[in-house]
């Protein structure tokens, strides 16, 4: 059985590590904040709210030589996004695992499973799972992102013309 306090104390520890990382390199979102609420859909944000970033801790994720065919995350983080979207069109979501020694990242897209070249980049399928804090399992929706269009995290980093 998890023990889901120990889980929540890792992942925001891990969170926090990212958060540290990304603030102390130049990336695209600027200086970002953790969100006050221990169940917020985005664990950080901008300061201009233009940017929102979900964390995801998976140690056991060897994305070099992964078996899977997608990393997912909770279909609510995809509509909690498009509500902002329509709030303001300007802002931008993203998703990071930090997978086993490696952190890549995936950008929300407002075309549902397409990019907007109409290529397919994601599906939804409900997993039972006891995620949540609640402690018991329950169907869950997600959303599986291929992982051949997940990229390394620095794919959004500014790079300086030298």
């Amino acid at each position: 059985m998890r023990n889901l306090k120990e889980d929540l104390k890792i992942g925001k520890k891990e969170e926090i590590k990212t958060m540290n990382f990304l603030n102390n390199n130049k990336n695209i979102f600027g200086k970002l904040s953790q969100d006050k609420d221990n169940f917020a859909n985005f664990d950080l944000v901008s300061a201009d709210k233009k940017f929102y970033v979900e964390h995801k801790h998976r140690p056991d994720i060897d994305f070099k030589n992964c078996r899977y065919d997608s990393l997912y995350f909770d279909k609510i983080k995809y509509d909690k996004y498009i509500e902002l979207k329509k709030k303001d069109p300007e802002i931008r979501s993203f998703i990071i695992w930090n997978c086993s020694g490696e952190r890549v990242i995936w950008e929300f897209h407002e075309y549902l499973w397409e990019n907007e070249k109409g290529e397919c980049e994601m599906y939804f399928s409900e997993q039972l799972n006891q995620d949540r804090g609640k402690g018991y399992l329950q169907d869950t929706l997600m959303c599986n992102v291929f992982i051949e269009d997940i990229k390394p995290i620095s794919h959004f980093f500014k790079i300086e013309n030298t």
